[in-house]
């Protein structure tokens, strides 16, 4: 049955047509390290009252298919940039459960990441996502990961260039992504606070 779903939608897609999956928000969180984005995505999803697609989980959930992947040496990429979670993405959106909305954390990240969402997206899939960017400078970045982590600088740094790719490809690739930068400097709960008001006026709760 999910095969045949999933074999509908990609000859759909192939196409230039496809059905509505998802009809609620589509909200991608992006941020630096220690931004506490996966903690503001907990809080956007149960304040929208939708999942969260989350990369990790999509991994987590998909370790028989990366561990294949990895024995035979098709990729030789890290399971977060993997081209196979596109394949994985739609899977998940054809469970049935994100027709009312999603939150995504941590996908996408890769520009072939961005063209398939912007390509889901083109289709009528999904709507055109909500991205809201937690905003901190490099230096605080630094200073908060070595003082919580006692993680190396030079950890961390490569780190922050993962982020500002990221951040690039999707105002550079996905030009129609709608981006909120948040003040990520801010107190836990006053980040929250703010992605609410902006949520529920966005959405009319």
């Amino acid at each position: 049955m999910l095969m045949r779903s999933l074999l509908r939608v990609a000859v759909l897609c192939s196409l230039g047509q496809a059905e509505t999956i998802v009809e609620g928000p589509v909200v991608l969180f992006i941020g630096p390290p220690g931004s506490g984005k996966s903690t503001q995505a907990v809080a956007a999803a149960r304040l929208l009252k939708v999942p969260i697609v989350a990369v990790d989980d999509l991994i987590k959930d998909n370790a028989a298919a990366f561990e294949k992947i990895r024995q035979k040496g098709i990729s030789g990429m890290e399971p977060q940039t993997d081209p196979i979670l596109n394949r994985l993405f739609l899977e998940r959106l054809e469970k049935g459960d994100l027709s009312r909305g999603l939150i995504l954390d941590g996908y996408p990240s890769t520009k072939d990441h961005i063209d398939y969402l912007s390509g889901l997206v083109k289709k009528g899939v999904l709507p055109r996502p909500l991205t809201i960017q937690l905003e901190i400078p490099d230096d605080i970045v630094v200073k908060r990961e070595q003082k919580a982590r006692n993680e190396p600088g030079s950890s961390v740094e490569q780190r922050l260039k993962d982020y500002h790719r990221e951040m690039d490809m999707v105002r550079l690739y996905f030009p129609n992504a709608e981006i909120v930068s948040i003040d990520g400097t801010k107190s836990k709960k006053q980040v929250e606070s703010e992605i609410g008001v902006f949520l529920r006026k966005r959405y009319k709760l």
